[in-house]
């Protein structure tokens, strides 16, 4: 939902930011029947014009009050709108006799727009792309209704139709290029509105890759496809490479694209137009037409997963660097789980420190956290060993709704980088810092056996001391 409302909000700045209205004075009602997406159509009726065509004056007749006082184009317009009431057929019909009447009224992109979304929402999408391209030969940089016209020829069998859908896209992908993000509404955050474009550009993409493929333009569309998925990793990508890759008798690489695609499904509902089973089947097809056995498509889930997993980051807004350059442990400033004032290691530098490194996803952390209680016993009191319990989660938004239910003794800090330094890749990992920040002990995962007393003997070595 948050990505329709984004592109949607993405498009009419864009709107507002490069079209440069055709009609003369008085001012069109262009807002009051915006053209719009199919999905944002069913909220309420359009109406082209009462709330700005003018009123007639005070000191004339309306029309009410005198049947035979002829009505100004305005002020006809304005009764032809509410005399069709909700009635989106009549609308339409009140509306096209209007433009016979007035075929060269200032406001026919106005009345063009209106007829638009009411011919989409009667579902007649051939009359609806008729209006659409009356509406750009008026203005041809209006952003909403170029996705419109494109997405609506895409439909269309002829290659005639594709090929004028490519324009069309292209061009928005130009005019999406040069827009400025200082002259979006006041209501719209930089945030959003660089949300939106990305999500915007890339539906451009893949509608101009999908629209490629139906013209047996493959490279091209494999191009176009790779960069949509590259701009934000999607299903429909990911399914238009898969199916390019099997009708090339690439079974491999279809499996990989499949895999994608069964990866992302489901993730946002608004965008789940893709069976899930389905892509499972093609898989297991497809994987044991070359490989003979399910064997191995485990691994290329998981590798489509981590690739995914990669690519989304790297598009996603730079994680606050923390500690950063520094190699020495001691040196490491760690942010409080509690938010209270940081937890500088160079305080510990004397002492025996004890690092347990978890996650909120770990279910071996539960367990290690109550093995690690009775060493916390042996050790209490003992001013010269601390004990520290190092969040590594990716998510810290889990940490605390997580700690109302698992209770960790020790001072609870992130990682902060530390992790990285010191090469933490297994979770559960506990590891012990002697006087000088050197690694005296480590244990990686999961080891039940003896791991109180094995910790509790590496403790008391680092320390220098004995109990």
């Amino acid at each position: 939902m948050q990505n329709r409302i984004r592109i949607l909000l993405f498009c009419l700045a864009l709107s507002a930011s490069t079209v440069a209205f055709a009609q003369p004075q008085p001012p069109s009602p262009q807002s009051a029947a915006p053209a719009k997406p199919p999905a944002s159509q069913q909220k309420k009726p359009a109406a082209p014009a009462p709330q700005t065509a003018p009123k007639p004056k005070s000191d004339s007749a309306a029309p009410a009050e005198s049947q035979d006082a002829p009505l100004n184009p305005d002020a006809e317009l304005q009764a032809t709108v509410q005399q069709a009431g909700n009635d989106r057929a009549a609308l339409i019909r009140n509306l096209e006799a209007y433009l016979v009447k007035y075929p060269d009224s200032p406001r026919r992109a106005a009345i063009y727009r209106a007829l638009l979304e009411s011919e989409m929402q009667l579902q007649n999408q051939k009359r609806a792309l008729d209006y659409a391209q009356q509406i750009l030969a008026i203005q041809p940089d209006d952003s909403q209704t170029l996705f419109l016209a494109a997405t609506l020829l895409e439909k269309m069998p002829d290659d005639a139709s594709q090929t004028q859908a490519i324009g069309y896209d292209t061009h928005l992908m130009e005019l999406v290029a040069k827009a400025d993000p200082e002259s979006r509404s006041p209501q719209m955050t930089l945030e959003d509105w660089q949300a939106g474009r990305t999500k915007f550009t890339m539906d451009l993409y893949v509608l101009r890759g999908k629209i490629e493929r139906h013209l047996h333009k493959n490279s091209d569309a494999v191009k176009d496809l790779k960069e949509g998925f590259r701009l934000l990793p999607n299903v429909e990508a990911a399914v238009n490479l898969g199916e390019i890759a099997e009708e090339s008798k690439n079974a491999d690489e279809a499996v990989r694209q499949y895999a994608v695609a069964f990866l992302l499904a489901g993730q946002d509902p608004d965008e789940n137009l893709v069976s899930r089973e389905g892509l499972r089947l093609e898989m297991g097809n497809l994987w044991r037409s070359t490989h003979d056995s399910n064997v191995g498509l485990g691994d290329i889930l998981l590798n489509s997963y981590d690739k995914t997993r990669a690519l989304t980051r790297a598009n996603g807004p730079e994680p606050p660097a923390y500690n950063k350059g520094v190699t020495d442990p001691l040196q490491f400033s760690l942010r409080r789980v509690d938010g209270s004032a940081a937890m500088k290691l160079a305080d510990a530098r004397g002492k025996t420190v004890v690092l347990d490194f978890w996650t909120t996803w770990c279910s071996y952390c539960r367990v290690t956290e109550t093995m690690l209680s009775d060493t916390h016993k042996k050790f209490a009191g003992r001013d010269d060993v601390i004990f520290l319990a190092i969040n590594k989660d990716e998510d810290e938004s889990q940490v605390a709704p997580y700690l109302k239910e698992m209770k960790l003794e020790g001072t609870l800090v992130f990682a902060d980088g530390l992790d990285t330094v010191l090469k933490v890749e297994t979770i559960p990992t506990i590891i012990v810092l002697d006087h000088a920040g050197k690694v005296a002990y480590r244990s990686q995962g999961f080891v039940p056996d003896n791991f109180s007393d094995a910790l509790s003997a590496a403790i008391t070595k680092a320390s220098g001391a004995s109990q």
